[in-house]
């Protein structure tokens, strides 16, 4: 019930804020439609024409509740029989996390020198929220395997964790089809020693480095690369884009590759605002390296606890809205949940991801 009233609370303020600014002076908006651009949550899905530019802001927030492992939820209990990173005592888990929120700020411009090219820019910060519950270590020497709960703690980080510059090529267009290359660089800027007290399975309370799952950032630089199309049938608009991110330099320790899928499909309502149902598949790589400093009897802090694959259905909608001079600025809203998982070790599950954004041309 808490992830849905959370869901809830959230949609309503989102929606109501949403179709209340969309409904404001309305007649005051330019030519623009609202189906132009696709649904918020996808990234890099147009290009512009020379001299045009465009700035962004994106808040997303994902939230993440119980355990799992492969596509089956796991108890604390099970949880706690889960092995530890080798040669680490003790041998099993004793730390469970409950909850987790993420959220993340993202600043975009974009800027296109010719027809065929447009650069985009973005600077992204982000914060993670955990709940944590400990239990005490087994008693090994007397072959008691019954845990006890310690207590329950919070751990939490934040940073700017990346900057990222792209180019977006146009390989084709014509009335109804269009086509765009993008490539670019990401660097993870973040420091991968955050700290945070953490109640330990002795019930102690200590200052220690988070997890590598609470690190904002792995200090990597990453080949950003994209292939997207889009059809445009009068008020229906299809589109489908698949995408990667490839490390090339990196540092004592660092996350996976990832690749994702996402497909679209949009509807307008009225020049003004359209509908959105996208579905979209990622696939993340495992964790390399490892942090000598990063202990913790929990599953964030074991590297084989990392990759796997996710898809998410989402429904979202865009509004052309009037807000500040020059032409009307682009609403979009977009909430995502989970289905059909297969993760790798012990992790967290997927509740659901809210993106709201504002686009402003210039």
């Amino acid at each position: 019930m808490n992830t849905i009233s959370s869901i809830a609370r959230l949609c309503a303020v989102a929606v109501g804020l949403f179709f209340g600014l969309s409904a404001t002076n309305m007649t005051q908006a330019a030519s623009a439609r609202a189906i132009d651009h696709g649904p918020i949550g996808v990234m890099g899905d147009h290009y512009h024409r020379a001299r045009e530019w465009m700035l962004s802001v994106r808040l997303m927030r994902m939230h993440m509740s119980g355990n799992q492992t492969g596509g089956d939820e796991l108890s604390d209990g099970q949880v706690l029989m889960q092995p530890n990173a080798p040669g680490r005592m003790p041998p099993v888990l004793s730390v469970v996390p409950q909850d987790m929120d993420m959220d993340m700020l993202m600043l975009g411009a974009m800027y296109a020198p010719t027809d065929r090219i447009t650069l985009m820019a973005m600077l992204m910060a982000s914060s993670k929220d955990m709940d944590l519950q400990s239990y005490s270590p087994p008693n090994m020497m007397s072959g008691d395997s019954s845990r006890t709960a310690v207590g329950g703690f919070s751990t939490s980080s934040s940073d700017i964790e990346s900057v990222s510059l792209n180019g977006l090529f146009r390989l084709y267009e014509n009335a109804s089809h269009r086509s765009h290359l993008t490539l670019g660089l990401a660097q993870s800027i973040a420091d991968t020693d955050a700290t945070d007290w953490v109640l330990t399975p002795m019930g102690v309370t200590m200052n220690m480095r988070l997890p590598y799952g609470m690190q904002i950032g792995d200090e990597s630089l990453r080949l950003n690369a994209a292939l997207t199309h889009v059809y445009t049938q009068q008020d229906w608009v299809f589109g489908g884009q698949v995408s990667g991110k490839f490390e090339l330099a990196s540092e004592e320790w660092h996350f996976g590759n990832s690749r994702g899928l996402t497909l679209w499909a949009q509807r307008a309502i009225s020049d003004r605002v359209s509908l959105s149902s996208r579905v979209a598949y990622q696939r993340m790589g495992g964790l390399k390296g490892t942090d000598a400093l990063i202990t913790a009897p929990v599953q964030t802090a074991v590297t084989s606890n990392y990759g796997g694959s996710q898809w998410y259905f989402g429904l979202g909608a865009n509004a052309i809205v009037p807000i500040f001079a020059g032409k009307p600025e682009r609403l979009g809203i977009e909430l995502e949940l989970p289905f059909d998982g297969d993760v790798r070790g012990v992790q967290m599950s997927p509740q659901w991801r809210l993106t709201l954004g504002v686009q402003k041309s210039l």
